[in-house]
């Protein structure tokens, strides 16, 4: 298979490196090339007319000069065409050359065959390599073959002078024709060089266009009198808005686009000012700087011009104002919610036999949560410790989070007992902020020998960590706001001496959107912390438990540590 296909692709790869492909030259090329070859049919027509009205008489003039006055007329008709109609070149080429070629034919005619005639066949074909298509110069080696093959064989000395030839006019005409291709093998290289030397400026310009065109600044090119020759696009978004379309920017003058250019102080070397582009009506401005750079080597453009828009940079300046701004004033709000949620909170509690830590963490969402605790010294002696997650983000959620751990702490104070608690502050709520939804958890420690009960309300249990480990505690309940609020009893327990207690809130505990594991990790973490002190227990629970979610929710941990230390003891509070 590939040693059948080798061949042509080699002979198509010689073809391609030696022959012209016929690419089309460009229309202002072509169309001069067109002009002066039309005018030589012409000139040649009147002469060869002439000539014949000479030796042959103004009949046999017409007869013999008809054809090529007919050729160059389809020539110059076809050229208007030209654009316009798909083969319109080739046409007009053609005629052309066969109105060279017919003129060419009658003076060989009018000679006698003389051989210096058929010179002007040669002129002919160099004028169809010029075309640098293919139909004009086969049209033109063609009609030399036919020619000098028909009329030879009818009348030989008409058309050569010469023995040899008139006995075998076919083989004259075949040696002619390949005489003509041969002489026009120069022009056929010529063509060739031509056309890779094209090619390559196509290409040049085609990646130069690309770079101008990714350019973020516009480039204007301008004459010696400061007219736009080519601009970028860049340059034509800056310049073509407003009354102005990007289509009239093209031959203006720069001054009259661009405020503050004056083309008459061109300097010698390249400058930069800032100015304004608008049109002369006044409007909407965009700041631009404008640099501008003379060229001596060019007999059109004269200066570059370089159009850099300001307003990005403007507008950036003032979006990272705005945003500074905004960080201010979010640093303030966040200053003003953290002194809220101080507000809050309980005062610290100095209790001999107790040591107590909070660490708290809001929501990236919100500076503030429902994530809320309280602890109280009761007239009894024990502790009363209080553990909120109101629903709902924000304020909001602090005030009424606020609103449960006060109506918790005033019952408490009157009187309530523990198991009580959750169901009466559920009632009194019900009336005061009927929209409210929280957990809670309430605990009672007597300190001087560990005694602790709890009483839940849909809150996550306690953990209890001491030496040989960590243990959930469990106070099951409804919450405050849910159908009949309360606790399902009450939990009791001994909290040693040297043990911890940590109540948190759910946001500890559902990262992974499974309490169940949130729990057993919590637990695993602070067994590991036993004797950590207790400020830096409750801060590496937030920052340790994988399942902490601060991004969606608050975390809150409250740990409780109970000291060796008897009831009525003097010994400071750490």
């Amino acid at each position: 298979m590939h040693a059948v296909t080798a061949e042509p692709m080699v002979g198509e790869r010689a073809r391609r490196r030696w022959l012209p492909n016929g690419t089309p030259l460009p229309d202002e090329v072509w169309r001069a090339r067109h002009r002066t070859f039309l005018v030589a049919a012409w000139v040649v027509f009147v002469s060869t007319l002439a000539w014949a009205g000479v030796v042959r008489g103004p009949v046999h003039a017409l007869v013999d000069c008809l054809p090529t006055a007919a050729a160059a007329l389809l020539g110059s008709l076809a050229s208007f065409k030209v654009g316009t109609w798909r083969w319109g070149r080739e046409a007009a080429s053609c005629a052309v050359m066969l109105a060279l070629m017919t003129a060419s034919a009658v003076a060989v005619h009018l000679a006698g065959g003389l051989i210096e005639a058929h010179f002007l066949f040669f002129i002919a074909v160099g004028a169809a390599a010029a075309y640098q298509t293919w139909a004009p110069f086969l049209a033109a080696i063609g009609f030399v073959v036919v020619h000098h093959g028909l009329l030879a064989s009818v009348s030989g000395h008409a058309i050569f002078n010469h023995p040899a030839a008139q006995e075998r006019p076919w083989l004259w005409a075949l040696v002619h024709g390949a005489l003509l291709a041969a002489a026009a093998a120069v022009g056929i290289a010529s063509w060739r060089a031509d056309e890779l030397v094209r090619a390559r400026l196509d290409r040049l310009g085609a990646r130069s266009h690309l770079i101008l065109g990714t350019v973020a600044d516009g480039i204007v090119a301008l004459d010696a009198a400061g007219r736009v020759l080519e601009a970028n696009p860049a340059a034509l978004r800056l310049l073509g808005t407003g009354p102005l379309g990007t289509g009239q920017i093209r031959g203006r003058r720069l001054g009259e686009l661009v405020r503050g250019y004056d083309h008459a102080q061109l300097p010698a070397a390249g400058r930069c000012v800032p100015v304004q582009r608008g049109s002369t009506g006044g409007g909407a401005c965009t700041p631009v700087e404008i640099t501008v750079a003379p060229v001596h080597d060019d007999e059109r453009v004269r200066a570059v011009v370089t159009l850099r828009d300001l307003s990005s940079a403007a507008r950036a300046e003032d979006a990272e104002r705005a945003l500074l701004e905004v960080s201010e004033r979010e640093r303030a709000q966040r200053a003003d919610v953290a002194a809220l949620m101080t507000a809050v909170r309980p005062p610290a509690l100095c209790v001999p036999g107790l040591q107590l830590a909070v660490a708290y963490e809001p929501a990236a969402s919100a500076p503030a949560g429902g994530d809320l605790y309280d602890w109280l010294l009761l007239p009894s002696g024990e502790v009363l410790f209080v553990v909120v997650d109101a629903m709902g983000r924000g304020t909001t959620a602090t005030r009424e989070a606020l609103a449960v751990t006060s109506t918790v702490r005033t019952l408490a104070v009157a009187g309530v007992a523990l198991g009580e608690l959750v169901e009466r502050a559920g009632s009194v709520l019900e009336v005061t902020h009927p929209e409210l939804m929280a957990t809670v958890l309430v605990a009672v420690l007597d300190p001087a020998t560990g005694r602790l009960r709890l009483a839940g309300g849909g809150h996550p249990p306690a953990i209890l960590v001491g030496a040989a480990g960590a243990r959930e505690v469990t106070a099951y309940g409804q919450g405050v706001g849910y159908p009949e609020p309360g606790s399902f009893g009450v939990t009791e327990v001994v909290l040693a001496a040297g043990e911890s207690l940590v109540l948190c809130t759910d946001g500890l505990l559902e990262g992974t959107r499974d309490l169940g594991e949130g729990l057993r990790e919590l637990a695993r973490t602070a067994a590991g912390m036993a004797r950590v002190p207790v400020q830096e227990f409750a801060q590496r629970l937030l920052s340790e438990v994988s399942t902490c979610a601060r991004e969606d929710d608050d975390c809150l941990a409250l740990v409780v540590r109970r000291s060796p230390v008897a009831r009525g003891s003097t010994t400071p509070c750490r």
